[in-house]
């Protein structure tokens, strides 16, 4: 290899992709056609969050290299971080076709299924990998995700002690060492597992999030929604569409019910208003924990700027339709209808914070502000 192309990919593996670059660019200038240099300055544009380049630049070097597996891992990394995933599947299929003993390319595959929640088929892929290669950290910590998503943490556990064996000082291991033990109840271990994969990588989201979740289920009210999450997470994407379109039609059965039989009102209204307020739950009850959350030491620091800005406004209007209440009953009926205003309003916020792509958060935010001038 090129001795520039070699002094990059080390700076790559170092996070320093201002000086990958310039190293890159004279390679370039001397052969415009090299696939590696190609390839290697999609991963730099990448971490630059400038996907549209980065795919080009992967595409380039996929096109001048079309027998190199490298070049189609990257193509593949550039569109899943464009969350096109159909392909960036295809494309490490390819990758895999050309280096099928490369249990990295197996992992990396995994991982596409593991952001799809397509957790059989991460669980493949891990074990396609481990089968290539017994010792791959990130296959074990792919395959125990895997499993403690389908429900299974305790055969999660072995793979995560192995992981940590192999590389104790690995921030991904520790943090999914801290989920599988939140799943099992025990917080105090989860605390310390995530705090120290915050402590070998400050940046690492996954281990943040956890540190916000532990903190939540020490609220008991939270602790029913977080494992009615971890049940739903299990059912995988069909599964999960099938418990909500199945409740919404028995919920729909019941109100029918309820308006032709008067009789039987008093034993269905409660099952139709439990219902109504737990789907309502689901979508703000993270938003309303996260308000408690902003006076705890460390909960206040771990909140991401979404996350605190979601608090602040599900939390505002909750408390106005608390006041809305107050005032309906000692100053004037009038302020029924505030309440009910306030309440309407606390769906679409939650949706438009929930929205992780800027352009349905955009139009989300463009009709929860219609809606709230509109009253």
């Amino acid at each position: 290899m090129n001795p520039r192309l070699q002094r990059a990919a080390l700076l790559i593996d170092q996070d320093r992709t201002e000086l990958a670059e310039k190293e890159l660019a004279a390679v370039l200038a001397e052969d415009p056609e090299n696939p590696a240099a190609h390839s290697f300055k999609a991963m730099c544009l990448l971490e630059r969050e400038r996907y549209d380049d980065a795919v080009e630049a992967a595409e380039r070097g996929a096109a001048l290299g079309p027998n190199r597996p490298f070049s189609f891992y990257v193509l593949s990394l550039a569109w899943l971080r464009r969350r096109h995933y159909d392909k960036a599947q295809s494309f490490i299929n390819e990758a895999i076709s050309l280096d099928p003993e490369d249990a990295d390319y197996r992992a990396f595959s995994g991982k596409i299924a593991c952001v799809q929640q397509q957790w059989e088929d991460a669980l493949e892929s891990a074990d396609a990998a481990l089968a290539i290669d017994p010792e791959h950290v990130e296959a074990l910590n792919l395959r125990a995700e895997a499993l403690r998503k389908l429900g299974r943490s305790d055969d999660a556990q072995p793979q995560l002690q192995e992981a940590l064996r192999l590389n104790p000082d690995c921030s991904e291991t520790h943090a999914s060492l801290g989920w599988n033990y939140l799943d099992q109840g025990e917080r105090r271990k989860a605390e310390e597992h995530f705090r120290e994969a915050l402590r070998l990588d400050p940046e690492s989201e996954w281990a943040r999030l956890g540190v916000v979740e532990n903190i939540r289920t020490y609220n008991p009210l939270y602790r029913p929604l977080f494992r009615y999450f971890q049940w739903m997470q299990s059912l995988g994407g069909r599964g999960r569409w099938i418990v909500i379109i199945g409740a919404y039609v028995i919920f729909r059965l019941m109100k029918t019910v309820a308006d032709t039989n008067p009789d039987l009102q008093i034993w269905l209204f409660p099952l139709i208003i439990a219902y109504v307020f737990f789907a309502l739950t689901t979508w703000i009850g993270r938003p309303l924990i996260d308000v408690t959350l902003r006076f705890h030491p460390f909960g206040k620091l771990a909140l991401s700027g979404d996350e605190r800005a979601a608090s602040n406004w599900v939390g505002g209007f909750f408390l106005g339709a608390v006041l809305a209440v107050i005032a309906a009953l000692f100053i004037s009926s009038v302020f029924w209808m505030w309440m009910l205003f306030f309440l309407l309003m606390l769906l679409p916020l939650s949706l438009m914070f929930n929205a992780e792509k800027p352009q349905p958060r955009k139009m989300l935010a463009i009709y929860t502000f219609a809606l709230g001038a509109c009253g």
